[in-house]
């Protein structure tokens, strides 16, 4: 295995993830799925390697729709990737290729998509689903869509109820074809974000309670461990000691994105190959991709998108970061309020309660057993106190 950090890898060098698979495919049995991780934690691998692995009878469409603007573009995808799972001869591939000869559209791959009236993308969409019961063939269809958020996103800044629509639209047919499709949302964006905007502007349903939400984790350490092993062993890298596998995958997090990084970077150095490399060499790799003003693990992304994530909330979302971030230990939400309040004196307890809760959401805090806060990820802390230059503080007495 070659180290490809941020790339495509082959699914033999997905590792890891096999229990995880295991889980999901249990999961799809009985619902729809909404898979949230934080960004670069692997979710777009786990899903291809869900869908190489299917169940006999089970299609899996996965198809990432970040960049789709309407309801209309979003229902001419769905369309196509259907098309070359059905056989030759059936009433849906009938149907398509007649709206599409009958209403013209544009060529995608093996069928020509109708450009149907744009009102009209719920009705073909419902269409779309409901031929898939008479595919006695296929058990299952199931569909993979990666970045459903930012398309959500990019729809409801141009029209909201379009959004709404597609969001009680896609529930309605997860219910009305509970036996035939299920649905697993997935991307960087929390679609939390989207749901909590619409309903600033009217919307009030809840459109995936119907669906079962988990978590993309980082890897187990045993398995981060084995991960760093074998980059080393592929590579010709020798470590000192075993013991370095395991501090090397612990110091970041067990994340396959860094661990992938720091490899890459310790073999543009020659020496890397002419000795046995030691955690302090190892730990100086790590510092310079957190530390490094390129940015090469991309981390300045944590601060860049609270502007997008709090709008009018940022100052009191980085001044909760901050008060975090600074400490030694863990914080009680108390004492991490006393200390941001700091910052932004005016703002009401319950206003505070409720941003730490959606920083947890978006995996910046994790709680101990205690119930105190304290960063998720410690790559995330590390670059957060450098590139902030905090000042590191013991923890408060508060409870």
């Amino acid at each position: 295995m070659k180290p490809n950090p941020g790339g495509i890898l082959q699914l033999d060098d997905i590792v890891g993830r096999e229990p995880l698979i295991a889980y999901l495919q249990q999961a799809l049995d009985q619902q729809s799925i909404v898979l949230v991780a934080e960004r670069r934690i692997g979710k777009t691998h786990v899903l291809e390697k869900l869908r190489a692995t299917a169940p006999a009878g089970w299609v899996m469409i996965k198809r990432d729709i970040g960049a789709v603007r309407t309801a209309t573009e979003f229902v001419q995808y769905v369309m196509a990737d259907l098309y070359p799972h059905l056989q030759a001869k059936t009433n849906f591939r009938n149907w398509l290729q007649g709206l599409g000869e009958q209403l013209g559209g544009v060529q995608i791959g093996p069928v020509k998509l109708p450009n149907f009236p744009h009102k009209q993308w719920k009705q073909v969409l419902g269409d779309t689903i409901a031929h898939l019961d008479d595919i006695t063939t296929i058990e299952r269809v199931i569909f993979l869509w990666d970045e459903l958020p930012w398309m959500l996103e990019i729809i409801a800044k141009n029209n909201p109820q379009e959004a709404m629509e597609l969001l009680d639209t896609l529930r309605a047919l997860r219910q009305q074809h509970s036996k035939k499709i299920r649905m697993v949302f997935t991307g960087s964006l929390g679609l939390h974000h989207i749901v909590r905007s619409l309903k600033e502007q009217g919307y009030n349903n809840t459109p995936v309670n119907d669906m079962l939400s988990i978590e993309v984790a980082p890897l187990t350490l045993s398995d981060g461990a084995s991960l760093v092993e074998r980059l080393f062993i592929d590579n010709r890298l020798a470590a000192a000691t075993p013991a370095v596998y395991e501090q090397t995958a612990l110091a970041v997090d067990c994340i396959p994105f860094y661990i992938h990084h720091v490899v890459s970077a310790l073999l543009k150095n020659p020496a890397s190959l002419g000795s046995p490399l030691d955690m302090q060499t190892v730990s100086a790799v790590i510092e310079h991709g957190i530390h490094s003003s390129d940015n090469p693990w991309d981390l300045q992304h944590y601060e860049e998108r609270t502007q997008a994530y709090y709008g009018l909330q940022r100052a009191q979302s980085l001044a909760l970061l901050d008060s975090v971030a600074a400490c030694v230990g863990h914080l009680s939400v108390a004492e991490a309020i006393r200390r941001a309040k700091a910052a932004c004196p005016a703002v009401e307890q319950q206003q505070w309660i409720e941003l730490l809760r959606l920083l947890e959401r978006d995996h910046y805090f994790a709680r101990d057993e205690d119930g105190k806060l304290g960063f998720k990820f410690t790559v995330v802390k590390r670059w957060w106190v450098w590139h902030r230059s905090l000042e590191m503080l013991q923890t408060g007495g508060a409870a």
